[in-house]
């Protein structure tokens, strides 16, 4: 589902659940975007940290957590939203929801254009033209990592990784990460990295508050 609309004034974006890094040139996630829920609330629980695999080709890695055998998470109601900023991405990483709807805006004064193409079967999804201070809505219908360039600009480069994971944390440059507010429970925890040996997918039992050790694929 797609939406596409020209305005004077950017799109009000509400509450921001994306999860933010940094891209080129990269800037350091704050503690206050790398641990972003993405779902609709919050829950308290434990702390969960460690030590993912480290920042690869500007792109830091991104850790997923799915809890198994939890009831469905309602949809987050805010849009996520990535920006053309100096050209740039911004965020240059961004996590969506299945379902989820997601805005692109052009914040300079040249034109851009968005496309977005899906990663695994280079499947175009969508190439639109982003003129200044306008806006494009997608809803992501499926799982999985998606690229985005400008065709214009093609040092530009992101990406967007759509899941069904109710909690998501972005590493920091070396690796470290912290995600507070964990559920108890068995979890499906999915490491992301641009390079795609150092991904990795595991079972992990949080029945307290946990350290991890994500570098290594199992």
């Amino acid at each position: 589902m797609t939406q596409f609309f020209s305005t004077p004034t950017l799109l009000f974006i509400g509450t921001v659940w994306f999860v933010h890094l940094g891209c080129t040139p990269v800037t350091e996630p704050t503690e206050e975007r790398r641990n972003v829920p993405i779902t609709a609330t919050n829950v308290e629980g434990v702390v969960v940290k460690g030590l993912a695999p480290s920042v690869a080709g500007g792109f830091h890695s991104a850790i997923l957590f799915e809890q198994d055998e939890s009831p469905a998470k309602p949809l987050p109601r805010a849009t996520v939203t990535m920006d053309q900023r100096g050209l740039v991405f911004v965020p240059g990483l961004l996590v969506a929801r299945v379902g989820q709807e997601v805005a692109f805006t052009n914040g300079d004064d040249v034109l851009h254009n968005v496309h977005v193409t899906n990663a695994a079967t280079l499947e175009t999804i969508f190439n639109v033209a982003t003129p200044s201070n306008g806006a494009y809505l997608h809803i992501f219908e499926s799982v999985g990592t998606y690229s985005v360039s400008c065709d214009v600009h093609p040092a530009m480069a992101a990406y967007i990784l759509v899941t069904e994971a109710e909690y998501a944390v972005v590493a920091q440059r070396g690796g470290q990460f912290a995600l507070s507010d964990i559920p108890l429970g068995r979890y499906t925890v999915r490491v992301w990295n641009v390079d795609a040996k150092r991904r990795s997918v595991r079972k992990i039992d949080i029945t307290k508050d946990a350290e991890l050790n994500l570098v290594t694929p199992e």
